[in-house]
């Protein structure tokens, strides 16, 4: 049974907090957040069910809590911006990481982290439990033999939308109501805090991205409120090895209060869509030329609708599982192959400020001419 930490107690961390608990592979020993608040057992219950404390170690020092207690593993599930060598500290103490996504807004940042976790030959993944989705594997397996040609991806969603935070960002210069994830300074951008799961989806059914391209609609300086300074739109183009174009379309509006999706993927003799939940892929089967134009009932292919099961929960599993093997075989990322995802959704970025240039990941990755979109600032 390996013995767990969890450092981050907001909205995600509690998500892993309740998963973790309902796993016989682990036993949670320690609780770390900045914020006693987000300590107390009564809070706790109200996310986690059947929690209590016991023995459980609590303190809002990470420094403190490895000094105080053997651990064998960390779930980190830290705001992007506030990362401060927490996973570098944790590799070099040989502990497997589980690390929210995004783990950092300075890819330079990240890179490190994955030297660290390298270095000390340690188990660790990224937080992307949507990969774990039973209806996701089963996109995986249906488009295995596809030549994929384009997927199209729009969601609109109020930029209040986001659920309640737990990080008092009022007190650490950030927005009054605590959703940060519409502030540009802790968020990085609705692209990278937001969109970094789509991508990251795109290239578990697609493979790797080689390029980005972005162009922002910004937000009106007169429009902002409680920090909510993050662009009203964003139009994002990722170019896939495989020669996949995925454009990823997402808005974030002050006052809607109104969300709705479209999500196609496109292969050479058929493509995928959602309707209303419902997965449909449309392909026609019969001999080619038809003699009659095929009726639209013989062209749509419902699936089946798996039982969902708990994304989080399996995610836990999967990296529980690897952490116990030493075998990181068993996991649907890690971190080092999740750092494509960062590095696509960060070099959105810097198109967008270079006027949508279309920009190469891996000149973004090393080249002096994208540094300044990577260094983490010194403050």
């Amino acid at each position: 049974m390996a013995k767990v930490a969890v450092v981050g107690l907001g909205q995600r961390g509690l998500q892993h907090l309740n998963a973790l608990n309902q796993l016989q592979e682990a036993e949670v020993v320690a609780l770390c957040d900045p914020h006693p608040d987000n300590l107390r057992e009564e809070k706790l219950q109200q996310y986690v069910e059947n929690f209590n404390l016991g023995d459980i170690y609590t303190c809002d020092s990470f420094q403190s809590m490895l000094q105080a207690t053997p651990l064998d593993a960390v779930y980190f599930a830290i705001p992007p911006s506030r990362h401060n060598g927490e996973v570098i500290t944790a590799a070099q103490a040989g502990l497997h990481v589980l690390a929210e996504k995004p783990v950092s807004l300075y890819f330079d940042e990240a890179l490190e982290m994955d030297r660290a976790i390298r270095a000390s030959n340690i188990v660790a993944c990224s937080g992307f439990q949507l990969r774990h989705d039973l209806r996701n594997l089963q996109i995986r397996d249906f488009l295995a033999d596809k030549d994929l040609v384009m997927a199209n991806w729009l969601i609109n969603e109020p930029l209040e939308g986001h659920n309640v935070k737990h990080t008092r960002t009022e007190e650490l210069g950030g927005p009054d109501n605590r959703i940060w994830t519409a502030n540009r300074a802790w968020s990085g951008s609705s692209v990278v805090e937001a969109g970094i799961h789509p991508v990251d989806l795109m290239r578990f059914w697609a493979g790797e991205v080689i390029w980005t391209r972005a162009d922002y609609a910004e937000r009106d300086t007169g429009d902002i409120f409680a920090g909510g300074d993050n662009p009203n739109a964003y139009s994002v183009t990722f170019g896939f090895e495989s020669g996949l174009i995925y454009n990823l379309l997402i808005s974030r509006l002050r006052k809607t209060f109104y969300s709705d999706s479209y999500q196609s993927i496109i292969w050479d003799r058929g493509h995928l869509r959602w309707e209303n939940d419902n997965l449909i892929a449309y392909y026609y089967e019969g001999s080619y030329p038809p003699t009659i134009s095929p009726d639209v009932k013989s062209l749509r292919h419902p699936f089946p609708e798996p039982n969902r099961g708990d994304a989080t929960l399996a995610l836990s599993s999967s990296f529980l599982r690897a952490v116990h093997e030493r075998d990181e075989s068993h996991l649907l990322n890690t971190f080092s192959s999740s750092l494509n995802s960062h590095a696509a959704v960060l070099a959105a970025n810097a198109s967008h400020e270079l006027d949508g240039r279309k920009i190469r990941l891996d000149e973004f990755s090393a080249s002096d001419e994208y540094s300044r979109f990577r260094k983490k600032p010194i403050t």
